[in-house]
């Protein structure tokens, strides 16, 4: 087992042998204030067709993972009162976190006032204005640059393995430079947009990559079924992808460090609601040779669910809670100030809400991220607007609530008792830290 991974289950189970918090607070979330009407009819080209470039084009397009185009006047028209309906739910633009957490870098939300323009649009009768009008589109995503482009060593069409429309694949891939290297930015270009659900990106030290290499040789066609996502050590996580995220660079001076030798592990989950195809997705990277601040990967989960059946979720019930915390700074940098960079939280389709934050020595707590309507399907990491330090007496918290009950079952399935596993639950914050 990795040295690193060694040293974050000690952690973990020497937090352990903490109380477990309860009931933690992160306080309620007021909901904004309604947008503004706007002073004159809105037009598409003025004024709802930048919004809809800006936040939903890159998904709602001919070929894309959305069910449906927004991309031209017919098609926005057509769509207008389901495009308005599913962003009132806050089901679209697909930004799970919450507005009252922390701010977050690269959102996708649409603001009170976009809403509006919408409405108001839709009860003029969706007016097209003129084309002369319309502002400059948004500039293309992606990286800023791109140093490297590696792809999936073979196509694979997916079958779906998890009910009746959902793969989730891992595949191994070479990295092919010889030197320490830091990933300064990720994208995917997806061989198959409309399949590719999301995709998580891993680093494997060389001394590990045989375990993978083993599961993939069993396996008869490229890569290999595995359904909880990817290893668990968070120190492999380089980076993630969801359709709809934009490319973007890491937040300047960070650099997430590829040693030679290692190889990268992909965790692919596609939707085949759209069929299936031969996909052979490409993976490109902003590079650089040395960075200011290194940053490393770091789980929040109680090590007992791991290993014995102690985040027991009954069947039936319609809400149960696990949590856990730990002071990460006494094990990892001895004592030294932590910062925290990005976060994210994982859990599978039982979870109804999440939290990940911090609990203070003083007793106050900070929200770092919360999800309060889990969806399985739209996970995603998060860089934070400004980095959060932890210190000695601080502890990092997960909180995780979920839904066992008849009514809340995937594919029609009879409720069953779960816990910890693949096919079943977890319940992890991840987190980008340096020192």
């Amino acid at each position: 087992m990795h040295a690193r991974t060694l040293i974050t289950l000690a952690a973990l189970w020497l937090g352990a042998c903490l109380p477990e918090p309860q009931n933690v607070d992160f306080g309620a979330c007021e909901e904004p204030p309604p947008g503004e009407v706007p002073a004159t009819t809105p037009t598409y080209h003025r004024d709802v067709r930048p919004l809809l470039e800006r936040e939903c084009v890159n998904c709602h397009q001919d070929g894309g993972i959305g069910p449906l185009s927004l991309d031209g006047y017919a098609e926005a028209a057509m769509w207008s009162e389901v495009s308005l309906a599913a962003v009132e739910r806050g089901d679209m633009p697909p930004w799970p976190p919450s507005s009252c957490c922390r701010e977050l870098r690269h959102t996708r939300r649409l603001d009170p006032d976009d809403v509006e323009v919408l409405r108001s649009w839709i009860d003029a009768g969706t007016p097209i204005g003129d084309e002369a009008d319309a502002p400059a589109p948004p500039a293309a995503p992606g990286l800023s640059r791109v140093d490297l482009e590696v792809m999936m060593p073979a196509p694979y069409t997916p079958t779906a393995s998890l009910g009746p429309s959902d793969d989730l694949r891992c595949f191994l891939i070479d990295w092919p430079l010889d030197q320490v290297t830091y990933v300064t930015g990720i994208d995917v270009v997806p061989g198959q947009r409309e399949l590719l659900h999301h995709a998580v990106i891993y680093s494997i030290p060389d001394a590990q990559a045989a375990n993978y290499q083993a599961l993939a040789d069993a396996d008869p066609k490229p890569g290999w079924s595995c359904p909880g996502g990817a290893p668990q050590s968070a120190d492999a996580y380089v980076g993630g992808w969801v359709p709809g995220a934009r490319a973007q660079d890491y937040p300047e001076g960070l650099g997430r460090e590829v040693l030679p030798g290692s190889k990268l592990l992909l965790s692919a989950h596609y939707e085949l609601s759209a069929g299936a195809a031969p996909d052979q997705s490409v993976l490109r990277f902003k590079l650089e040779d040395e960075v200011t601040t290194k940053v490393e990967g770091l789980a929040v989960f109680d090590p007992l669910w791991v290993t014995t059946r102690d985040m027991m979720i009954p069947a039936g019930e319609a809400d149960v809670r696990h949590s856990y915390s730990y002071d990460p700074s006494a094990w990892f940098k001895l004592g030294q100030p932590i910062q925290v960079h990005d976060v994210a939280l994982h859990m599978h389709e039982w979870g109804t809400k999440a939290t990940l934050g911090i609990i203070r020595s003083t007793g106050e707590v900070e929200c770092l991220l919360h999800i309060e309507h889990w969806d399985f399907d739209w996970q995603g990491e998060y860089f934070l607007e400004q980095p959060v330090e932890l210190r000695l007496g601080d502890k990092l918290y997960v909180d995780c609530h979920f839904d066992n009950s008849a009514g809340n079952q995937p594919d029609g399935q009879q409720p069953r008792d779960l816990w910890w596993g693949d096919d079943m639950e977890m319940c992890i914050g991840s987190l980008l830290i340096s020192s």
